[in-house]
């Protein structure tokens, strides 16, 4: 089997198998405190809406700080960003094993603290995302994006079972307790690990721009889009299995701390299952058939939650909706990863993060809210009526990259020789002019389109394209193109961002003047005029 079709192939690098293990095991040490936090909510209220919004809790921050963490990501060291962010979440572990041994918690704190492990982990994720790429070949990039699901799910599938048994035998101290430590290896061997580092002879990119750049791109790239839409809709309806499950299975099934976890544990054993029958999947079926496949399967799953609450159809039922859960998300996941080029991925991956995590967040309190006032099986059947009108809504949306991969490539052409401006000298005209056969004119028109698409998308603040009334001959228009960039150090960036494919997309646009190239100009702003706070926000 080549190293592509082999799913297991980027273990066969240390540095791979070294951050997949520590973030196995930090991984458990969290489903450990999952359990710990939603049995001692269950001790402290029985309201299935409190109960709920400690999963609001853990990923709102996801919604306010996965894009901001993303652009920090691209543009520091993400191995500083990952040992920032893990130490982080391990001292917030540890004050929460301190107050719970002091008996200080109340469902508040609960929630708050859960929240600040959402910081870091909001601020660690598009990092920790991004990181695929920076270890495995391209080739690889499927396989190590299942791989870290797959290390997730089967923590997932531990975590739960050690965190009930630990909790039955300790208490929630020891839970919150353990995950501290378990962050620990994590620390260590990003510590170690040696990342190879971006070298460029573009000055630092600044983080207000970095943030303005990503979101341009995304409003700008319809596969990413795609992608968001899809995503959020699955994870508003499809987390309600985390949001609604503690109330279900302590409150009306009944259960002790040990079955409770062994519960939780059945969707990560699900979702390792999948990994293993995704590769073969994925060689018989396109990414949308394989999207819809697990998207009914998941809904089929909450739709039992719904209607039976004898432990064996439950099992069945979370058991699928694992392996559901495994096969939608990472497919997503890797579809980002294959859809932006390197220099954006982080801020791409936030986005998409940031989606992720407002899906749940809402979702969690949406269904808490279903669930406090219509009852549980109201909430579940809901959730899988929503999954099925998504799919239904959104099926004919295709992620392209999966299906036919685009080169993107950096295009490396050095654009512009050294010169007397500086990089924070701006803001640049670029002007383009170009001479075009009168009958080529719609053609033209039509590929310049995808021209402003690309400008706009890496980092244009604006885009024009005239026609000169006065064309230089009868037969012959005269075209004017124009895009403003903040600065000469903007503009070069704009350069070095291009793809392989972008650069196919504008040659085909030149080819359409005469001598197949325009004339290209640069001019800079005579003075430095102040924006105001609107114009700011617009651009």
């Amino acid at each position: 089997m080549t190293d592509d079709k082999d799913p297991f192939a980027p273990l066969r690098n240390r540095v791979f198998l070294a951050i997949w293990i520590a973030a196995m095991a930090s991984n458990v040490g969290s489903w450990i405190q999952s359990v710990g936090e939603k049995w001692l909510m269950s001790e402290l209220t029985r309201s299935p809406l409190l109960m709920s919004l400690i999963e609001t809790g853990a990923t709102l921050p996801m919604l306010a700080l996965s894009l901001p963490g993303g652009a920090i990501a691209d543009i520091v060291d993400r191995r500083k960003l990952l040992l920032f962010t893990q130490t982080w979440m391990l001292l917030v572990a540890a004050i929460m094993a301190v107050l719970s041994a002091l008996h200080l918690v109340t469902p508040g704190i609960l929630i708050s603290m859960s929240m600040l492990l959402g910081v870091g982990g909001a601020l660690n994720a598009p990092a920790w995302g991004a990181t695929v790429p920076d270890l495995v070949p391209r080739e690889q990039i499927p396989a190590g994006v299942a791989l870290n699901s797959a290390g997730f799910n089967v923590s997932r599938a531990v975590g739960p079972a050690l965190g009930g048994l630990i909790v039955g035998a300790m208490g929630a101290t020891w839970a919150f307790a353990l995950n501290a430590v378990s962050f620990v290896g994590v620390v260590a061997v990003i510590q170690r690990w040696k990342r190879r580092p971006v070298t460029t002879d573009l000055p630092a990119e600044r983080f207000s721009a970095a943030m303005k750049v990503g979101l341009r791109y995304t409003r700008h790239r319809k596969v990413l889009q795609v992608i968001l839409l899809r995503g959020g809709g699955f994870v508003f309806f499809g987390g309600i299995i985390f949001s609604l499950l503690p109330s279900l299975a302590i409150q009306r099934m009944h259960m002790g701390s040990v079955a409770f976890g062994l519960l939780l544990g059945c969707i990560g054993t699900g979702a390792v299952g999948a990994t293993f029958i995704l590769p073969r999947i994925r060689e018989r079926a396109s990414a949308n058939v394989l999207l819809g496949l697990f998207t009914s399967l998941f809904a089929a799953g909450v739709a039992v939650l719904a209607f039976l609450q004898h432990p064996i159809p439950v099992i069945l039922a979370l058991l699928i909706c694992g392996m559901g859960w495994l096969s939608v998300l990472s497919t997503y996941n890797t579809g980002v990863q294959l859809s932006v080029p390197s220099w954006v991925r982080a801020r791409a991956l936030g986005v998409y993060i940031t989606v992720w995590g407002g899906g749940m967040a809402l979702g969690a309190a949406f269904w808490g809210w279903i669930g406090e006032h219509w009852g549980l099986r109201v909430a579940f059947a809901g959730a899988a009526l929503g999954l099925i009108l998504l799919q239904l809504a959104t099926g004919h949306l295709r992620i392209q990259a999966l299906d036919e991969p685009v080169d993107l490539s950096p295009h490396r052409l050095q654009p512009h020789a050294a010169g007397p401006v500086g990089p924070d000298d701006g803001p640049i005209l670029t002007v383009l002019e170009y001479l075009v056969p009168q009958e080529r004119k719609a053609e033209f028109q039509g590929a310049m389109r995808e021209v402003r698409r690309i400008r706009i998308r890496d980092g244009a603040v604006r885009w024009s394209l005239f026609q000169d009334f006065s064309g230089p001959a009868p037969d012959t228009l005269r075209f004017v193109e124009s895009f403003l960039s903040s600065s000469w150090g903007e503009h070069l960036r704009q350069h070095h961002r291009a793809t392989m494919e972008d650069r196919e997309a504008i040659s085909r646009a030149y080819a359409l003047a005469q001598g197949g190239r325009p004339a290209i100009r640069h001019m800079l702003a005579a003075w430095d005029e102040p924006s105001s706070i609107l114009d700011r926000i617009l651009e």
